[in-house]
């Protein structure tokens, strides 16, 4: 592992004996916030660039200059310490320098678990406005030292209560999105996912679970009509839970990862043409989103730039909206089956998910359906008042989405049932 090393000059420090853990040392100094270093943030769960654009952190900022930043607002000056909880690290070791230096090393996946935001501004202001121009205040460092690798993630985690971690970013921080991270590799949707809380990118983590939730076959069996994985759309960031309890089901889903995504930018722009050569009009559907229209159905002022779909890049003027997609997705999981798992009591372990015919089959399938799946959308999306919202969380819906899926494969067994028996007869 790659080492760091910190030099943390202090005014005050006390070290403690953990009396239960032995080899675990509580380390605490105040720190003098003209003088508090860069330390490494990777026990961290949110990066601390997060804490620019939130307004909690500004009180932050205006504290720290004993109020200069708002003069109508009365700041009592030197109080910045006890009104900031400090910044709480993990290091591997700990090395006096002096009595007013300490060295912090730290090796990866150490560092600052909680006050990152804090320490991010406290550098900003010792750059942009200068040490000699910042009031005098301390601020609290408490290191650990001595921790178990595996429990990082853990004391990360209960750190970050003072203002709420996203569960997906402590599950990155566990390394629990990396088999999806590996199946992405490659695409052009490699660099284009917030992975935690405060990531720059245009697809959230989120969205990607709640996809792979619509192909859950193994959750939500076909043949349970009363289990749908509706709550893909209707509960969206609740699937970050379902991951976090089953993280071998999605691992196990994820080399069909992109599939399903190229799956899913197919069916939201496949169907225009068809639809259209047809008689139908697809870029008024009040499921389909387009760059002319807005969602009131009233004409735009000016197009909005073309739609660039996530997976496959292509630029679409329309697109069917989400709310209309998952129930289409979901419908499709019956063709995709769990294997080679072995059973932990009542729970599934391991195997892989496989398709139940090539996957540019079940494309052709979309198409020989996609027209019946427009106007059965357009009559359901009618009957609930042109509501996506409501659309995207009616479960008779899904339900009616499966059973075309359903129809179409029967339609086709027949077919070949058909063939079977006159070449027998020949």
């Amino acid at each position: 592992m790659e080492n760091h090393s910190v030099a943390l000059p202090f005014l005050v420090a006390r070290k403690m004996q953990d009396p239960f853990n032995k080899g675990v040392t509580l380390h605490e100094f105040l720190v003098d916030t003209r003088d508090l270093p860069n330390m490494p943030v990777d026990a961290n769960a949110r990066p601390s660039d997060a804490a620019k654009d939130r307004r909690v952190y500004k009180s932050v900022r205006h504290a720290a200059l004993d109020g200069a930043t708002e003069l109508d607002e009365a700041v009592t000056p030197g109080l910045f310490g006890y009104k900031h909880l400090g910044v709480n690290v993990i290091a591997t070791s700990i090395e006096e320098v002096d009595n007013k230096t300490a060295r912090l090393h730290f090796k990866d996946g150490e560092g600052v678990m909680n006050g990152g935001h804090g320490m991010a501004i406290l550098l900003d202001l010792q750059k942009k406005v200068g040490p000699a121009n910042m009031p005098p205040n301390f601020i609290k460092v408490s290191v650990i030292v001595g921790l178990d690798d595996d429990v990082i993630p853990e004391v990360a985690g209960a750190n970050n209560t003072s203002v709420q971690v996203k569960l997906a970013s402590l599950l990155e921080l566990q390394g629990a999105f990396e088999p999806i991270k590996d199946a992405l590799k490659g695409t052009r949707m490699e660099n284009t996912v917030q992975w935690r809380e405060g990531d720059k990118a245009p697809n959230k983590v989120e969205d990607l679970i709640a996809v792979m939730t619509c192909f859950r076959s193994d959750v939500y069996p076909t043949d349970d009509h009363r289990r749908t994985p509706h709550n893909a759309y209707a509960y969206k960031t609740g699937v970050v839970g379902d991951f976090r309890s089953d993280p071998e089901g999605y691992h196990a889903l994820a080399p069909r990862l992109t599939e399903i995504l190229e799956f899913q930018d197919y069916v939201r722009t496949q169907p225009k043409k068809e639809y259209n050569e047809k008689g139908g009009r697809f870029g008024a559907l009040k499921f389909v989103d387009s760059i002319y229209v807005d969602a009131k159905g009233d004409a735009r002022d000016r197009p909005l730039p073309p739609f660039v779909m996530p997976f496959t890049g292509e630029t679409v003027t329309h697109r069917i909206n989400i709310a209309a997609v998952y129930p289409i997705l979901a419908a499709f999981r019956g063709l995709i089956e769990r294997k080679n798992y072995t059973m932990d009591g009542d729970k599934m372990v391991g195997g892989t998910f496989e398709w139940a015919m090539p996957f540019a089959e079940v494309k052709k399938l979309w198409d020989e359906i996609s027209l019946e799946v427009m106007d059965t959308t357009k009559e359901k999306c009618f009957s609930l008042d042109r509501k996506l919202s409501s659309l995207g969380k009616d479960r008779p819906h899904w339900r009616e989405m499966q059973r075309i899926v359903e129809n179409a494969m029967l339609r086709r067994a027949l077919k070949v049932s058909r063939a079977e028996t006159a070449a027998a007869s020949l």
